[in-house]
């Protein structure tokens, strides 16, 4: 979504800059009219062309305005964008790609491996990973799994064995997620053990899981968890339908 806006990255920053040295130039030289600017940015990075708006191409003057200054963008480390970026992703997918959008500097730190590997999934339900995802979206959660998003892997688990039936290979990606410290994955596979399973070593496994839940105190939090996964399911379940 970011690539497209490619061409326009390198204005963002400059703009300001290059309007600011062509109207102190026209000032100098006491010939400035009252038509509005256009800018022409070539593709020498050091130099920018401006255009007076509604003249020919004939009588059109280009200045040069050579941008000795930095993009202010790149006072600030990489790094704090990065973070910038991963708390702008845990709220929403959608803003991320806007950020992508802006300008060079954000794309590079929305696009770094550390936005994938820590942006939290919470401002969708769990549920909601049942249904099909956009584009975008998808690529986004892949990208996710594949730098060992914790929360990334937990939904793209519940997806594998409740949505499509992958039941071992949902269950493997709750595993490792539960593995990781995952709450909600080790509820999610407990309770998978104990009610969808025939084996015995399963449910006794599930069942120690959920004693240690008692144990540690989160019970009451566990309890939550799964009244809030059933209702949202049914929901989600309900939508499924009501397109076939």
């Amino acid at each position: 979504m970011g690539a497209s806006n490619d061409s326009l990255l390198s204005v963002l920053c400059v703009h300001c800059l290059a309007e600011f040295e062509y109207m102190k130039r026209q000032n100098a030289r006491s010939s400035v009219t009252n038509s509005s600017i256009l800018f022409i940015i070539s593709n020498n990075p050091s130099t920018k062309f401006l255009q007076m708006a509604g003249s020919s191409e004939k009588d059109t003057k280009k200045v040069d305005v050579f941008v000795q200054h930095e993009c202010p963008l790149n006072l600030l480390p990489r790094e704090i964008w990065s973070i910038i970026a991963t708390m702008v992703t845990s709220n929403s997918i959608e803003d991320l790609f806007n950020m992508q959008a802006t300008c060079k500097v954000f794309l590079g730190a929305a696009r770094s491996d550390a936005v994938y590997k820590h942006a939290t999934m919470s401002y969708k339900s769990l549920a909601r990973f049942l249904l099909n995802l956009d584009g975008p979206e998808r690529r986004f959660l892949d990208h996710c799994v594949e730098v060992e998003n914790v929360d990334a892997i937990v939904r793209h688990g519940f997806a594998e064995y409740l949505r499509f039936g992958r039941l071992d290979k949902g269950m493997e990606l709750l595993a490792r997620a539960s593995t990781e410290g995952s709450v909600e994955a080790g509820y999610l596979y407990s309770m998978l053990l104990m009610f969808d399973h025939e084996d015995e070593e399963d449910m006794v496994r599930g069942v120690q899981m959920m004693e240690g839940f008692r144990i540690s105190g989160q019970l009451e939090s566990y309890t939550n968890f799964l009244t809030d996964v059933c209702k949202d399911t049914t929901v989600i379940l309900n939508e499924l339908f009501a397109r076939i």
